[in-house]
């Protein structure tokens, strides 16, 4: 009988760890990592020409530019948080995200003229100044104070993996 009990409430401790990690079909948290991934980076980072290596080819801003693959939420998180800068013009300037602090983390500044820790072009850059001059430059665009509020918040927040 003990053994049985055991086992039952073993089965409803996992069963309940289980459901808790399954996704519900609600929105993302607030300050979520899918929310900054799917409505900033994915729409407006991750395309053939900057942060992503699923096109090889000269035109691709891959390896040899910022090193920085964002071409899925896993690599993009795995390549922000904690991790230093490389490449040609950032290499070892700072750290991408630091969490907790979005203003000493190298993305969350690259969205603004004049960054202080920065390196190379505010960002968004320009994908025809890109395949035009072969220079990457800000395209001119700023992202939406919303989305820098809440690339800001999620860092802020500590940068969580959620």
């Amino acid at each position: 009988m003990r053994h049985t009990l055991l086992g039952a409430a073993l089965a409803l401790s996992v069963s309940a760890a289980l459901s808790l990690g399954c996704g519900s079909g609600a929105p993302p948290a607030a300050n979520s990592f899918t929310k900054v991934y799917t409505e900033v980076i994915q729409p407006t980072c991750a395309n053939d020409y900057c942060h992503y290596y699923g096109v090889a080819g000269a035109n691709a801003l891959t390896p040899g530019n910022s090193g920085l693959d964002m071409s899925s939420k896993v690599r993009a998180y795995w390549n922000l948080v904690g991790q230093p800068c490389i490449g040609t013009s950032c290499n070892q300037i700072g750290l991408r995200v630091v969490p907790g602090d979005p203003d000493k983390s190298v993305m969350y500044q690259k969205l603004f003229p004049a960054p202080t820790l920065t390196c190379g072009a505010q960002m968004p850059a320009d994908i025809n100044a890109f395949l035009t001059n072969g220079v990457v430059q800000f395209s001119g665009t700023a992202l939406l104070q919303e989305d820098q509020d809440l690339i800001r918040n999620w860092i802020q927040d500590g940068a969580q993996n959620n």
